[in-house]
Parts: C-alpha cells; sequence; structure tokens
C-alpha cells in the first residue's frame, strides 16, 4: 500500500483503514505516519498482527480492531505504551497474552463476541456502556496480572524442588562414592598388611638360611638384593620414570582406542559401543585366562627352561666354530668367556629370584579386576560424554555440516592407504627377489675375509 494513499486517509490525528479487505496490517507505511495515533483497522480480514506491529507502533494511543479474525496478539503486545482504547469486537480470541497485563495506559477494552476462556470471559463482562468497558479493562489487566504472579510463584517453587532434589541425589551419590573409597582404602590397607607380612616371613627366613650358612660354610654367598625404596627427590619437574609411565599411558589410550574403533567398525556412538561391548568383555576375559595361564610357575619355568637350553646349544655351537677358526686366540677369549659364562649364572639366579617373588607377592586376579574397572568407568564416562554431546545442538550442527567433508576425507585416506599398501607390496617382492643375491655375495665376501685372516694367522 503506498504512502500517499494512507496519507489521504489521514485526518487529523486519526487513520481510517477499515473495511479495506486487509489481511495484513501495512506497519511501515503506517510508522511513516507520525502524527496517527488513533488507527481504525476493524471490519478487514486480519488473522495475526505481526510482532513488528507493536514495536514501531508505540504512539498509538486508539485501536480499532473489531470485526476481523484475529486469534491471538503478539507477546510484545505490551510494547503499545500509550494505547488507551482497545477494541476487540467480534474476534476469535480464546485468551491474551500474559504481558497483556503490563500494558500502564489501557483505561477501555471490548472483547465481545470472542469465544474468550470462561474465566476471561466473566472478568471482561459484556461492555454493554463505556463504564463496563472501563470496568473490562480494569479487571482483565488484574486477572492477568494475578496469573502472571500465580505462573512465577509456580516456576520458582517448581524449581525450588528440582534444586532439591538435585541437591538430594547429589548427596547420596556423594555418600556412596565416600563408602566405596572407603572399601577401597580398607582393601588396600588389607592387601599392604598381607604383603608387609610375607616381606618379613620371608626377610626372617632369608635371616635364618644366612646363619646357618655361616655355621657350616667359611665362604661368603652372595647376598639376595633387598628392595628397598630410594628417596625420591623432587627437583620441580618430572623423573624419567614420570615421563615413561605418561608415555605408556598414551600408549595404552592409543592402542585402546583404535580397538574400540575396529570392534565398532568405526561406530562410536553409545548404541555403537554397547552393540560391540559384549566382545569386547569375551575377547578381554580370554586375553587375561591366557595371560594368567601364561604366569602360572611352570608354564614360565618350561619357557625359561626351552630359552635357557637355546642360548646354550647357541653358545656353545658359536664357541666351537670360533675354537676351529681362533685356535691362537684362545687364550685371549677364554677369560672373556668365562666372565660372560659367570655374569650369566648372575643374572639367571637373580632372575628367577625375582620371578618367584613377584609369583609369591603379586596378586594377578587383583590387577586384573582393577583393569576390568577401569575400562568399565572409561565406558561409563564415555557413554555419560556422548550424550551429553549429542544434547549439544551447536555441536551435532556442526556434525551435520562436516559430515560430507568426513566422508571425503576418509575416501581419500583409503585411497592415501591403498597406494601405501601397494607400494609396500612392491618394497616386499623386490627384497624377496634380491635378497638371496645379496646374500651370496655377502658370504662370497666373508670367505674371502676369513682366507685372508687365516693367511695372515699362518
Amino acid at each position: 500500500m503506498a504512502k500517499n494513499s494512507l496519507r489521504d486517509k489521514l485526518e487529523g490525528d486519526e487513520l481510517d483503514l477499515s473495511m479495506m479487505s486487509l489481511t495484513e496490517v501495512p506497519v511501515k507505511e503506517i510508522a511513516a505516519l507520525p502524527r496517527a495515533t488513533k488507527i481504525d483497522l476493524s471490519s478487514n480480514q486480519l488473522t495475526t498482527l505481526p510482532p513488528t506491529f507493536a514495536q514501531n507502533l508505540s504512539n498509538i494511543t486508539h485501536l480499532e480492531l473489531g470485526s476481523n479474525k484475529i486469534k491471538e496478539l503478539p507477546q510484545n503486545f505490551f510494547k503499545l505504551r500509550n494505547l488507551k482504547h482497545l477494541d476487540l469486537y467480534n474476534n476469535q480470541l480464546t485468551d491474551l497474552p500474559l504481558t497483556f497485563c503490563q500494558l500502564p495506559s489501557l483505561k477501555w477494552l471490548d472483547l465481545k463476541g470472542n469465544p474468550l476462556n470462561p474465566n476471561l470471559r466473566k472478568v471482561a463482562g459484556d461492555c454493554l456502556n463505556q463504564k463496563e468497558c472501563e470496568a473490562a479493562a480494569r479487571n482483565v489487566i488484574a486477572h492477568l496480572k494475578k496469573l502472571q504472579i500465580q505462573m512465577e510463584t509456580e516456576k520458582q517453587e517448581k524449581l525450588k524442588k528440582e534444586k532439591e532434589k538435585a541437591e538430594a541425589r547429589a548427596r547420596a551419590e556423594e555418600v556412596k562414592q565416600a563408602k566405596k573409597r572407603a572399601e577401597k582404602k580398607a582393601a588396600k590397607e588389607k592387601r599392604k598388611a598381607e604383603v608387609r607380612a610375607q616381606l618379613e616371613s620371608q626377610k626372617a627366613k632369608a635371616n635364618g638360611m644366612a646363619n646357618t650358612d655361616k655355621q657350616y660354610s667359611a665362604v661368603p654367598k652372595p647376598t639376595k638384593p633387598q628392595l628397598t625404596q630410594k628417596k625420591v627427590v623432587n627437583k620441580g619437574g618430572w623423573s624419567l620414570l614420570g615421563w615413561i609411565n605418561l608415555l605408556l599411558f598414551f600408549c595404552l589410550l592409543g592402542a585402546g582406542g583404535t580397538c574400540l574403533y575396529v570392534y565398532t567398525d568405526g561406530d562410536l556412538s553409545p548404541s555403537g559401543v554397547s552393540a560391540a561391548l559384549p566382545r569386547i568383555v569375551d575377547n578381554a576375559n580370554i586375553l587375561a585366562n591366557l595371560t594368567l595361564e601364561a604366569l602360572k610357575p611352570e608354564n614360565l619355568q618350561q619357557t625359561a627352561q626351552s630359552v635357557s637350553t637355546t642360548i646354550t646349544e647357541t653358545a656353545s655351537y658359536l664357541w666351537a666354530e670360533l675354537q676351529e677358526h681362533t685356535t691362537d686366540l684362545n687364550i685371549y677369549i677364554e677369560p672373556a668367556v668365562e666372565a660372560v659364562s659367570a655374569a650369566w649364572a648372575w643374572l639367571r639366579e637373580h632372575i628367577i629370584w625375582s620371578y618367584n617373588w613377584i609369583v609369591d607377592n603379586v596378586d594377578w586376579n587383583s590387577i586384573v579386576q582393577a583393569i576390568r574397572e577401569t575400562m568399565l568407568f572409561f565406558y561409563e564416562q564415555w557413554l555419560v560424554i556422548c550424550e551429553e554431546l549429542s544434547r549439544n545442538k551447536t555441536l551435532m550442527s556442526f556434525v551435520e555440516a562436516i559430515k560430507p567433508y568426513y566422508e571425503l576425507v576418509m575416501e581419500r585416506l583409503a585411497t592415501l592407504w591403498g597406494f601405501v599398501w601397494e607400494q609396500v607390496v612392491i618394497a616386499v617382492t623386490y627384497i624377496q627377489e634380491q635378497c638371496p643375491g645379496v646374500l651370496e655375495s655377502v658370504k662370497d665376501h666373508a670367505a674371502a675375509v676369513k682366507q685372508s685372516i687365516e693367511g695372515l694367522v699362518k
């Protein structure tokens, strides 16, 4: 609608736009006529008022909206701070926004002919004369203000109850965690006491055996190294052991993440992890059982015996070969071999002693149980994190936005992996084809060097 056509309908401060079959209010054109403070929009086809109506036309004092099809008023209708007279006769209103009670200047109101809810219809009355319309304005504003206060009170009470429930849950959880911590601490102290008792028993037994040996042998035997706890001086930085533990932790975390990715086929959502969890637990139990089986004394002893036999046979064979080709050098080699043999015997003795101590003092079942509890804790935290992230609408929209790029990156990585694998296959094929010839050449050179050395020795 043109501005000039509206100006033609302006008489003083009254703008008559009634009976023009309007379906929407020309807010922009009316706002260009600041002198118009009495607007007549009755007998049109209006179904609603735009939010910009109250925002841009706050200077209106009289507003006629009768005989339209308005079903609701905007929430910001209260911005008509100067509105004194409001006619909403014969519309389709069932209720008014609670913010309607914030119209400070409203003195006259007509709501006849609307399908109002019973409470609001009773408060508004019939508005058959000036006095009743003025009372309708006062009563409706008071009624809506009372409802607003009531709803605010209920809201505060609801928030208070929710806060109390949350505090009660937090207290119960704190009591539960404190109980768990106390149980863990008691179990830990019990294990420490058992370990100390075993160490004291072994120490007493070792001292008794040492006293007996002194009575029958004048030759002192090497004492077994005692496990002493060195005092660590904190110089303000991390020790080498700390860095090694950190590296092992990250390696374990990376290995765990890789295994989780493989087990879930790349689906790291809570449903994917939950579906793969039974398989992970079964394989973890199998691995734990195999580890415990391998760490049994009889199995470890058999493995150590096999390794020792292999090393001994290999050393004997090498020694025989060395004696055959370096007869004149035996006087220099034999002392070194004796020293190595003594060192090997000492190392073997202390390895066996360390192994016996570990078997006697380390509770593998507790370690396996601690690992299981740790993995379960990480899994539960992972579910919590996934649930919290799934509630974040901004993150979810970001994930949806990068999904196409993710698929493209995965496709490129698959292509790159295929290329790398192809190069590895080519390299392996080349090594398989060329290595036999290279080894023959090395053997020929070694034989020539051997002949040269034998010539020099003779």
